[in-house]
C-alpha cells in the first residue's frame, strides 16, 4: 500500500520513466523503476493533463466569463435606473424649492379655465405647509 502511494505521490515526475510492478511470495505488490528478477509487468504511465487544458475546462472558463459580464452587465443597468431615478427626485425637489419660493412671494392663484382666485391667507400657509412637508420627506437639506 505504502508503495502504491508512493508512486501515485510521483506520477507527474515519473510520466517519462519506465515503471514495473510485480507480487512477492506474500501478495504485496511492489513498484519500481528497475524490473526485478521475479515476473513483473512493465507499467504504461501516462502523464495527467496539464492545468487549463481540455475542451471542458475551456468550457467552463468561457461559462465563467458571460457569467461576470452579464453580472456586470446587470450591475451596470442598475447604477444607470438608480442614477436616472435620483435625478429625477432631484429635479422635483428643486421645483418643489421654486414653488415655496413663490408661495412666499406675490403671486396669483389660477383656476383651470386660468382665471385668476383669491384664496385665503390660510389657504396659502396650508400650501406652503404641504410644499415643506413634501420637501422635508423626499429632499435632502
Amino acid at each position: 500500500m505504502k508503495g502504491l502511494i508512493a508512486l501515485l505521490a510521483l506520477l507527474p515526475l515519473l510520466a517519462s520513466a519506465e515503471v514495473y510492478r510485480w507480487q512477492d511470495a506474500e501478495g504485496n505488490w511492489h513498484f519500481g523503476d528497475q524490473p526485478p528478477q521475479e515476473q513483473h509487468e512493465k507499467i504504461d504511465i501516462k502523464a495527467p493533463p496539464k492545468l487549463g487544458q481540455g475542451e471542458r475546462v475551456r468550457e467552463i472558463n468561457q461559462r465563467t466569463l458571460r457569467l461576470r459580464e452579464s453580472e456586470e452587465s446587470r450591475r451596470q443597468e442598475q447604477a444607470d435606473r438608480e442614477r436616472k431615478e435620483q435625478d429625477a427626485q432631484a429635479r422635483k425637489c428643486r421645483e418643489a424649492r421654486a414653488r415655496l419660493k413663490r408661495l412666499q412671494g406675490r403671486f396669483v392663484y389660477r383656476d383651470d379655465e386660468g382665471n385668476i382666485t383669491h384664496p385665503t391667507m390660510d389657504k396659502v400657509r396650508a400650501d406652503q405647509d404641504e410644499v415643506r412637508q413634501w420637501m422635508q420627506k423626499n429632499c435632502s437639506p
